[in-house]
């Protein structure tokens, strides 16, 4: 999935509070999977269940506000930059000394630095948010926007701390129940429809974006993401790409030029073996926003199985330039390096997914590939017996890990021909030792009366 919801603080100023911070927390991006836990949960709405009434705050502290937040739409509209990024976190910080604490300016300082990706600084600023007094509501938007860093830093079982602390104290928070969403549908994606825990992650899901829904019913986002959910399991129920395609439409009705929504529709012609015109939605994903690894990814999936290396060369290439760590680029560059008769720069490339990530199980099978069937075939039948058997050995490591059940059986299917292979070989070397050696051609017979006269 694309990146996680970051939620926005809307333009109008919300009511400002002049109250003071609490306890400092640590952070939770170092080594482990523990993160600070959530400061007390203070609700967005009065014991009776009424919503809070309007805070009075003076017109300096309006004014600021206003000022510092007028620079930072127009950074959202020009483009960020890590000097922008400091200066409009530091214009937030001077309103948050100069008027003793306010929430609301706090938690922008944290959303500035989170628009340049500065985790660490977004990290503290939204935590400090998140133990100060005042506006319940923009505390939630504190702990939802940490569940984020957290969920992207791995820490799954924070985050969703995170994210159910910051819908208690404001459960109309429609990103966090989209990032809970997301965060369930990876979930889905990656245990599979076999497992138990399968249909109550789905149902979960649904219920946070029909709940997100209900305050925002033209979410584009939450319509997009709820077809997402509908097009898995489409393999037993075919029926669910109807209804994935109905929720993509609403979403298409509300903004047609949202990225997600364009890469939604790509993998929905894409189960529908539309390959065509999947590409065309997934291209145009990448046209609308450049740093979106996921369509590129898709991009260059599809233009594999085209046979256009070079342009899947180039998707791959972008995405481990925009997210370094990301496994699937490895092996797909490995791949179309292959398809351009590379095989020491694919090599080289699945070798780099095996160091990001040795427990899957794809750089060993694809290495495997490359042996066998590129490697060994250019060779004599002598050394290929030695590139066979590495071959065999690269399958043999991916048969130890975890993965699909027909892959496995290919992958064993792969092996015992190997084996065939490297016995064929052997019978043919050793018969041919076995041959009787062949005298030498014997010298030509010089012609009667001997050699010619040499010429003067």
């Amino acid at each position: 999935m694309r990146n996680l919801h970051i939620i926005l603080q809307s333009a109008a100023v919300a009511a400002l509070v002049a109250c003071g911070g609490g306890q400092k927390a640590g952070s939770g991006l170092g080594k482990g999977k523990d993160v600070p836990p959530p400061p007390p949960v203070m609700t967005a709405e009065t014991p009776e269940g009424k919503p809070e009434p309007k805070r009075e705050f003076s017109n300096d502290a309006k004014k600021d506000f206003e000022s510092a937040y007028a620079s930072f739409a127009q950074n959202d509209k020009g483009g960020w930059n890590e000097s922008a990024c400091r200066g409009s976190a530091d214009r937030f910080a001077s309103v948050v000394r100069q008027h003793s604490g306010l929430v609301e300016a706090q938690f922008m300082v944290g959303l500035s630095y989170h628009r340049c990706n500065m985790v660490g600084e977004a990290e503290k600023a939204y935590q400090d948010a998140s133990r100060m007094k005042g506006d319940a509501s923009k505390i939630a938007m504190a702990l939802s926007n940490l569940g984020q860093i957290y969920y992207k830093a791995g820490k799954i079982d924070g985050a969703k701390q995170y994210w159910d602390s910051a819908l208690k104290a404001n459960g109309k928070l429609v990103g966090a129940r989209i990032n809970i969403a997301s965060m369930e549908l990876e979930q889905m994606r990656k245990i599979g429809d076999r497992d138990s825990k399968w249909k109550g992650l789905e149902e979960d899901a649904k219920f946070q974006l029909s709940s997100a829904l209900g305050v925002d019913s033209d979410n584009v986002e939450a319509y997009t993401l709820y077809g997402l959910v509908y097009m898995e399991g489409w393999k037993k129920n075919k029926n669910r790409l109807d209804l994935a395609k109905l929720l993509l439409d609403e979403a298409k009705k509300r903004n047609e030029k949202y990225a997600p929504l364009q890469n939604a529709y790509g993998l929905f012609y894409l189960h529908r073996n539309a390959l065509s015109e999947a590409l065309a939605h997934f291209q145009a994903a990448v046209e609308l926003d450049p740093k979106f690894t996921e369509a590129r990814l898709n991009v260059g999936l599809i233009t594999l199985g085209f046979r256009k290396y070079d342009v899947a060369k180039e998707q791959f290439t972008k995405v481990i330039e925009l997210q370094p760590k990301t496994y699937d680029a490895y092996i797909g560059l490995g791949a179309a390096l292959r398809g351009l008769k590379d095989l020491d720069g694919a090599e080289a490339q699945y070798k780099k997914a095996q160091q990001l990530d040795s427990r899957r199980g794809e750089a060993y099978y694809n290495l495997g590939v490359l042996y066998k069937d590129f490697r060994a075939t250019k060779q004599e039948a002598q050394p290929s017996i030695a590139t066979y058997k590495q071959a065999k050995d690269f399958f043999r490591q991916y048969l130890d890990k975890p993965g699909d059940e027909a892959d496995k059986a290919e992958a064993k299917e792969q092996v015992a021909l190997i084996d065939k292979t490297v016995t064929q070989t052997e019978k043919f070397l050793k018969m041919m030792a076995s041959q009787p050696q062949q005298p030498p051609n014997p010298a030509p017979t010089p012609p009667a009366g001997g050699a010619p006269p040499a010429k003067k």
